[in-house]
């Protein structure tokens, strides 16, 4: 009779522990681990975010910018950390594409666990102001009749804007060469001297130059017109494989419980339908979403099992 009471109240404790859980967190601060440096638009919206839910949580949420490798380091360090829910990255897709280009110390699928994307931000195709080039159908016709005389630039080998240049270039079987900058800000003296023809940058990056006149928008690599770039058609209009949007999620170690990942979905999907969140990130270019962690794991690896396959037909290695 006693190992069977005994055998009731560990089931009945086992019950309530994910109650529990949910009830008692969190129980300190929580780290924000963003794994970019200060200052750029993914540290601005955890900045954003941890601002908002600080209240909520009743507990500091302290931001750690951990740049390196693409996001490679913090998310390492997350996947290290204890699966309580106390250690929260905030990282872009560069997540799952970097294992497919240099050896990671980590496997994301199995390491991390998907709480919910945060946002999702499309790209932009500009040109040198000194190309007769002013719409994407041009910018296609001028390609198709000066193969490999386009030089267009992105941030980085097996970067989304990289995938995005690399997928309308086999769809439209166009010769364009990729000329990878560190950064836009160094790419853009090039650009506007016309030593660069184009280049494929966050909204956030272009926006201001491209309302100067200093560059030209042509395309965007959203499934639809983006309101920030009209006049700019989607790659996908012309050619409907082609539209690529980088998410910025936020991740868990695996084995967090399911009680404390629930709880921090809720909270940020609040905070994301917030009207002066929106506003706030809008206004950098990003989308919101705030999806289920569910439906954020699916996107996660669904984008994962596209964009390596396309990587290892194109043989990219980081350099």
């Amino acid at each position: 009779m006693r190992r069977y009471l005994r055998a009731i109240s560990i089931c009945f404790v086992s019950l309530l522990l994910p109650g529990m859980a949910w009830a008692n967190y969190p129980e300190r601060p929580i780290k924000l681990i963003v794994g970019f440096p200060p200052g750029g638009s993914i540290d601005v919206v955890a900045r954003i975010l941890a601002e908002k839910l600080r209240p909520v949580f009743n507990q500091p949420i302290v931001v750690e910018n951990r740049p390196g490798a693409s996001g490679t380091i913090a998310a390492q360090s997350t996947a290290s950390a204890e699966a309580d829910g106390h250690t929260i990255l905030m990282t872009t897709s560069a997540l799952i594409i970097n294992p497919w280009i240099s050896p990671s110390p980590f496997d994301p699928m199995k390491d991390l666990k998907a709480v919910t994307r945060v946002a999702m931000s499309p790209y932009v195709l500009v040109v040198s102001p000194k190309l007769p080039i002013h719409s994407f159908d041009e910018y296609v016709a001028y390609a198709k009749q000066n193969p490999g005389k386009l030089t267009c630039s992105t941030y980085g080998v097996g970067s989304p804007p990289h995938l995005a240049l690399e997928m309308f270039k086999r769809a439209g079987e166009l010769d364009v060469v990729h000329a990878p900058y560190r950064s836009f800000g160094l790419a853009l003296p090039d650009l506007m001297s016309g030593l660069l023809s184009c280049s494929v940058d966050t909204p956030a990056n272009v926006e201001q130059h491209v309302r100067a006149g200093t560059i030209r928008a042509v395309a965007v690599t959203s499934p639809g017109a983006l309101p920030m770039f009209p006049g700019s058609a989607p790659i996908s209009s012309r050619y409907p494989d082609v539209a690529v949007e980088a998410w910025q999620g936020i991740f868990v170690r695996s084995g967090t419980p399911q009680a404390i990942v629930d709880r921090i979905n809720s909270e940020l999907v609040k905070a994301l339908r917030d009207p002066e969140i929106i506003k706030r990130m809008s206004d950098i270019g990003f989308t919101p979403v705030g999806d289920s962690s569910e439906a954020a794991a699916q996107v996660v690896r669904n984008d994962f099992d596209r964009y390596g396959a396309l990587i290892k037909t194109l043989k990219l290695k980081s350099e």
